[in-house]
């Protein structure tokens, strides 16, 4: 309030006993006769000067336009008057004068002003004059400024603790405290906290987790939390509640199990972080557990984690209230599953072992053919090791690799063997074939061609890996090839037309005869060949039990044999 009228001691007093009790800067400017004087003449005038402007006589007009640029220059004076009496005037706050030197009104007055905000909004201080934004409220969020005291209430700034007293108070006494009331409070004296200070102490309180705010019930957290706080218009139905305190002895336990369930310590230090830490802790391992049942078709054992991930999930998504209260009444089975079979499994998936299941499991897929042939109860052993619910833990997988080095060495052993064996029979076929005298009366590209089959099957037993597919070849040999081979011998052998020589060229033919062109393109009588195990052997005995069975049984091959010769054949032994 600024009063220029203060022309006498008996105004002054009035004026300061009507300042007294009210949240307002007096100033009483020095009496001055033609501050007055000049005011009403300038109201005057501007009153006359707007109602006859509209005349249409031109002498009046001038003498109106005249006033109008008189009254302007008194009116630039009556500003430089002003400022002079304003420079020179007494300030009061509350009845009592402020001691402010100097005569530039301006910078008198806000400082006056400045002193009246100091004494009308006391708490104001409480802000430490830092900056607030709207903006910021997110980071304020974001980022509690927890310390190694985090907990403790002492920590937090005047601020802070004036907004959660405010909060706890309304909570013993049975009220509702809504942010739309919190903003109401504190923005009125003694406080005159502007709007964004509010917000943004209530937005670290609730980072710190001295606060927890809700929407018909729900728990509002991150970004459901920072919309609620910046949306105005829903600050009637958000509401404010102090944390629940925990005991010192409940923080410490949840943290120690932490550190005992999760190999590693908790980060927070404070109630509420904590439980937020244990529940994301548990959501991050239930994933993970979760991404290992998914392989559970290569790696059996892994179903077994099926029942905890269920688990698991029963621990994700609590409020962080019961990971304090609750939690713990779970702590001995927990640390059981724990113990018994995620660390292990875990161990496992990320271990060695990993990798000598996988070459077990790849060994028996390729190799299980082969099992049938290896002496000794090891191929059954490694696929019970695998098929073993039981196999993460321990030392079984070392175990395995021993027992499966061991099979891989048999297994090779026994495939060269075979190998050696078809070869040798192999190279006894081609001998006996090459000692007939029929082979010597073929040219050399017959030879040659003919020494080709054995030479070519010889080089494909070396590629085999299976031994039941080297005694299929073998057995396939001796029966196909080997017969063909034997036919081509007596065929190109034959005596030829006078006109044509023996070819080479195979026309078409079974394994036990056909026919064979010359080179002439004339067909040639194939002689036929029986292999020793096709010729049947007329002996009605099951066994031969003494020596009297084996005369007739001997007897009666001869005859058989003598029949197919009889019959012009010839027999392969």
């Amino acid at each position: 309030m600024i009063s220029p009228f203060s022309e006498n001691r008996d105004n002054e007093d009035l004026l300061k006993l009507q300042n007294m009790g009210h949240d307002e800067l007096l100033v009483i400017m020095p009496a001055s006769d033609l501050l007055v004087r000049d005011l009403l003449m300038y109201k005057r005038t501007e009153k006359y000067v707007r109602l006859n402007l509209s005349t249409q006589q031109e002498a009046i007009k001038r003498i109106l336009n005249d006033k109008q640029l008189k009254n302007n220059q008194r009116h630039a004076e009556l500003g430089t008057l002003v400022k002079s009496l304003l420079g020179r005037a007494k300030l009061f706050i509350s009845g009592s004068e402020l001691d402010i030197g100097g005569e530039d009104a301006q910078n008198r007055i806000i400082l006056g002003f400045q002193e009246l905000i100091g004494r009308v909004y006391t708490n104001l201080r409480m802000l430490r004059w830092v900056v607030y934004t709207e903006e910021a409220i997110a980071t304020y969020l974001k980022h509690s400024e927890e310390g190694l005291f985090a907990g403790d209430v002492t920590n937090l700034s005047e601020a802070e603790q004036e907004v959660l007293a405010f909060i706890q108070s309304n909570n013993r006494g049975g009220v509702r405290t809504t942010i739309k009331a919190l903003v109401d409070r504190f923005e009125r004296k003694p406080y005159g906290w502007y709007y964004a200070a509010i917000l943004c102490n209530l937005a670290k309180l609730c980072a710190r987790g001295k606060i927890e705010v809700r929407t018909d019930g729900n728990l509002l957290e991150d970004d459901d939390l920072e919309q609620a706080l910046r949306n105005s218009r829903q600050h009637s139905n958000v509401i404010l509640d102090p944390q629940i305190e925990f005991t010192p002895a409940q923080v410490r336990e949840l943290k120690n199990f932490y550190a005992e369930f999760f190999h590693k310590p908790a980060s927070a230090g404070e109630a509420k972080a904590l439980g937020q830490e244990t529940a994301e802790a548990f959501r991050d391992l239930r994933n993970s557990l979760k991404d290992y049942t998914i392989q559970a078709g290569q790696y059996p054992f892994l179903a077994q984690l099926n029942p905890i991930v269920e688990t698991l999930n029963d621990l994700c998504g609590k409020p962080y209230t019961w990971y304090l209260t609750e939690l713990l009444h779970q702590e001995e089975q927990l640390l059981e599953l724990k113990e018994q079979v995620i660390d292990p499994m875990q161990q496992f998936m990320k271990g060695a072992q990993k990798a000598i299941y996988d070459e077990a499991q790849l060994f028996v897929r390729e190799q299980k053919p082969n099992f049938a042939y290896i002496e000794g109860d090891d191929p059954a052993q490694v696929e019970i090791a695998l098929a073993d619910p039981q196999c993460y833990r321990g030392n079984k997988m070392q175990a395995l690799k021993t027992r499966l080095d061991g099979l891989k060495t048999a297994i090779t052993a026994q495939i060269q063997a075979e190998v050696s064996q078809a070869t040798r029979r192999a190279s006894e076929l081609k001998a006996g074939l090459c000692n007939l005298e029929e082979f010597s009366k073929l040219s050399t590209t017959q030879q040659q061609e003919l020494i080709h089959t054995f030479d070519d099957f010889s080089a494909g037993l070396a590629q085999q890996r299976l031994i039941a597919v080297i005694r299929e070849n073998l057995r396939r040999f001796e029966e196909t090839d080997y017969q063909q081979a034997l036919s081509k011998v007596m065929t190109w052998s034959q005596p030829a037309p006078a006109d044509n020589q023996p070819g080479g060229t195979s026309g078409g033919m079974g394994a036990y005869g056909g026919t064979e062109m010359s080179s002439s393109g004339a067909k040639v009588a194939e002689p036929l060949i029986v292999p020793i195990r096709a010729v049947k052997v007329n002996f009605d005995k099951p066994w031969l039990a003494d020596k009297a069975d084996v005369d007739q049984y001997l007897e009666a091959m001869r005859k058989a044999l003598i029949g197919e010769i009889e019959a012009k054949r010839r027999i392969q032994i």
